[in-house]
């Protein structure tokens, strides 16, 4: 009864995707609280910046313009792929592309959003790949002023 409670005081979720398996899953553990719940989803896929992907990334050459863009189109076509099937699911969906690092994107699109809570997938990495790849899930848990449902990959 307590989940039904709290599913019910759902009004907006956000969902993070990096379009892997992983986050195809927590997106339809999303889909199936907003359905539970009437909330609206809020799917954000973060490119990230090079400057934020490495120290080093000053070295590198920066992405021109239209790179960018291709980036964005090829984001584009599979954010409104996963839209489409949360809609025909029920749910109203919206979605957005944004640049920068993920876990501060994410965080602050849910304040954006006045989000009730975020969804992420996880890779369930161990300590050490935490360390040298960090963990976007686990910086928004840190970060997030609202709940954080994380789904883990199934190993």
């Amino acid at each position: 009864m307590a989940a039904r409670e709290n599913a019910a005081r759902l009004k907006s979720i956000v969902v993070g995707t990096d379009f892997s398996i992983c986050a195809a899953r927590a997106l339809a553990h999303a889909v199936s609280l907003a359905q539970l719940s009437g909330a609206k989803l809020h799917l954000v896929h973060v490119l990230l910046e090079p400057v934020q992907a490495l120290d080093v990334a000053a070295a590198l050459p920066y992405p021109d313009v239209e790179v960018r863009r291709e980036w964005e189109e090829a984001a584009r076509v599979k954010l409104d792929r996963e839209v489409k099937a949360a809609e025909k699911r029920g749910v109203p969906t919206t979605a957005e592309i944004r640049w920068g690092r993920p876990s501060d994107t994410i965080v602050d699109t849910a304040a954006r959003q006045k989000a009730s809570m975020i969804v992420l997938g996880t890779h369930g990495r161990s300590a050490l790949e935490k360390l040298l790849l960090g963990s976007t899930a686990e910086r928004v848990l840190r970060l997030s002023p609202v709940p954080v449902l994380t789904v883990r990959e199934k190993r």
